[in-house]
C-alpha cells in the first residue's frame, strides 16, 4: 500500500467527487459515469529528490490486457509557461522499440530516470534520460504522453503541477513538490492504479516514491 508523506512536509489532499444530479431518497440512484482509461497512464512523476533537482523520474504503465508497442510514441516535458522544453522518443537506449507487457505483469511499466536518480526500479524497461536544463522536469511544469510527435497527435495522458501548464493539465493541476517533500523522496503518484478521472488534483497526491 502506498504511504502518504508524514510530518511537517506532508501534503495530503482529500477530494470529494461530486456527481451532478444526485438522486433524492425517493429517486432511483443514477449509475456512476464510466470513463475510458487510456492504454497508457502516467502513474508517477518525481520532479526532484534527495540528490537534487535532477533526482527525478517518470513512470508509465500499460493498462491493457495486451502487449503494447510504443513505437513512435513520445513524452513531452512542459515548463510553467506551457512551452515544450523537451520531447523524448519512447525507445530504448539502442533506438529499439519498447514493448510493454500486459497490465499486472513484469515489464508492464516504463520508468524514465534522470541523471541523479536515487531510487530503485523493478521493471526491465528503464530509460535513462538527460532531462534538459538545471531543473530537468520543472517543478511547476508538466508531462504528457502522445502516440506520435505529429503536431495534431492526440494527448493520451498528462499531468501538470501548475494551472498555467495547460497542455499536460487535466482538470485541476496536481500539487507541486517542494524541497521538503524532495528530501523525503516524495513524488506525485496516482492514487488508484489504472484509474483516471481526468482531474490531476483528484488522481495524484504527494506520496513516497514507489519506483
Amino acid at each position: 500500500m502506498r504511504r502518504l508523506l508524514s510530518g511537517a512536509a506532508a501534503l495530503a489532499f482529500a477530494s470529494t467527487i461530486a456527481f451532478a444530479g444526485l438522486a433524492s431518497a425517493a429517486q432511483e440512484p443514477s449509475a456512476p459515469e464510466v470513463m475510458a482509461v487510456p492504454a497508457v497512464l502516467i502513474n508517477e512523476v518525481s520532479t526532484m529528490g534527495p540528490n537534487g533537482p535532477l533526482d527525478e523520474a517518470i513512470e508509465l504503465v500499460n493498462t491493457t490486457d495486451e502487449q503494447l508497442d510504443l513505437t513512435g510514441w513520445v513524452l513531452k516535458i512542459y515548463n510553467q509557461q506551457n512551452q515544450i522544453i523537451q520531447t523524448i522518443p519512447l525507445m530504448d537506449t539502442l533506438g529499439q522499440p519498447i514493448v510493454l507487457a500486459p497490465k499486472n505483469n513484469v515489464g508492464s511499466t516504463l520508468v524514465l530516470t534522470g541523471a541523479e536518480f536515487s531510487g530503485t526500479t523493478s521493471t526491465p524497461h528503464v530509460l535513462p534520460v538527460n532531462f534538459l536544463g538545471v531543473e530537468g522536469i520543472p517543478v511547476f511544469g508538466g508531462v504528457a504522453v502522445f502516440g506520435s510527435n505529429a503536431p495534431t497527435a492526440f494527448k493520451i495522458d498528462g499531468v501538470a503541477f501548475s494551472s498555467s501548464a495547460i497542455t499536460p493539465k487535466e482538470g485541476t493541476n496536481a500539487a507541486p513538490e517542494t524541497t521538503q517533500t524532495a528530501q523525503l523522496a516524495g513524488s506525485n503518484t496516482r492514487n488508484i492504479l489504472s484509474v483516471d478521472t481526468n482531474n490531476n488534483q483528484r488522481d495524484f497526491s504527494l506520496q513516497e516514491r514507489t519506483f
